[in-house]
């Protein structure tokens, strides 16, 4: 799960926006860590003392399971493929890059929602 985070990406999206120095470049955000979606589903608990269960599948079932929900075999294949390469995300700098900070910690970010009470 080594993708950044929503403050991370979003302060990169609003100066790429609002910056010129950032035309034409391509940033790879990811978070200081690959993080697998099971570590994740065990991070949100710790922080919000709600229960969370991640249930890991393989690709094929996870592909089955979209299209029998109406979802079309080409977008389920695509959408597959995408969560499978964040499963196995490699770490980038495109953050600090962007905004010449390093990126934030999904711990971070999770006890810092859970404290504003985004997940309450």
């Amino acid at each position: 799960m080594g993708r950044s985070h929503d403050p991370d990406i979003a302060e990169v999206a609003l100066a790429a926006l609002t910056e010129d120095r950032h035309s034409g470049r391509v940033y790879d955000l990811t978070g200081p860590r690959a993080i697998s979606f099971g570590e994740a589903a065990d991070l949100i608990p710790r922080a919000t003392g709600r229960t969370i269960r991640h249930v890991d599948i393989t690709p094929e079932a996870f592909v089955e399971r979209q299209v029998t929900a109406g979802v079309a075999p080409d977008i389920a294949r695509l959408l597959t493929g995408l969560l499978v390469n964040v499963g196995h995300g490699a770490v980038g700098d495109g953050v600090e890059q962007a905004l010449g900070r390093p990126t934030r910690s999904f711990e971070a970010f999770v006890t810092k929602a859970a404290a504003a009470g985004h997940w309450g």
